[in-house]
C-alpha cells in the first residue's frame, strides 16, 4: 500500500477529535492537576502575580499552535501504526510508542537541559505520564472504531 492511500484511509474525524482531547488533557494536567508542581519545577515558586502571568503568557499562543499540531503529528502517526500493524492493538502500539521514543526523548531533554536536579524525576514523570495517558486513550479509541 502506498502511503498515499494509506493516507487518504486514515480515520482524519478521529485523528482530530483524539488531538483536541489530548491537548486538553495537557491543559487540565498541566493546569489543575499539576500546574502548581510544573511551577515550582520552572519558576521556584506555586504561582505568577498579575505582572509575572502577563509576561509569561506573552506570545504563549506560538507555544500552543505548536504543541497541538505535535499532538496531532503524534495521534496521526498512531493512527498510521494501527492501520499497518493490525495484529498489535491500538493501545499495545501506543505503550511502545511511548517507551521506545516519547519517554526516553523527554528524559533526555530534561536531563541534557537547564533543570533542576531535584525536580528532574518528577519533570519526567509528570510529563511523560501525560502524554502515555493521551497515547493510550488515543490507541485505545483507534483499535475500536
Amino acid at each position: 500500500m502506498s502511503i498515499f492511500v494509506l493516507m487518504t484511509t486514515l480515520p482524519w474525524m478521529t485523528i482530530m477529535i483524539m488531538t483536541v482531547a489530548c491537548f486538553a488533557l495537557g491543559a487540565v494536567w498541566h493546569g489543575p492537576l499539576f500546574g502548581k508542581l510544573w511551577m515550582r519545577i520552572h519558576h521556584g515558586k506555586d504561582s505568577f502575580n498579575a505582572k509575572e502571568m502577563e509576561e509569561a503568557t506573552k506570545g504563549m499562543w506560538k507555544l500552543m499552535v505548536t504543541e497541538f499540531i505535535a499532538t496531532g503529528l503524534m495521534a496521526m502517526h498512531l493512527a498510521v501504526l494501527v492501520k499497518i500493524i493490525p495484529s498489535f492493538s491500538g493501545m499495545h502500539l501506543a505503550f511502545f510508542v511511548w517507551i521506545g521514543f516519547i519517554l526516553p526523548t523527554m528524559a533526555s531533554t530534561v536531563i541534557w537541559g537547564a533543570d533542576t536536579k531535584k525536580y528532574m524525576a518528577t519533570k519526567i514523570a509528570v510529563s511523560s505520564i501525560c502524554r502515555l495517558i493521551g497515547l493510550l486513550a488515543t490507541g485505545y479509541v483507534l483499535s475500536n472504531m
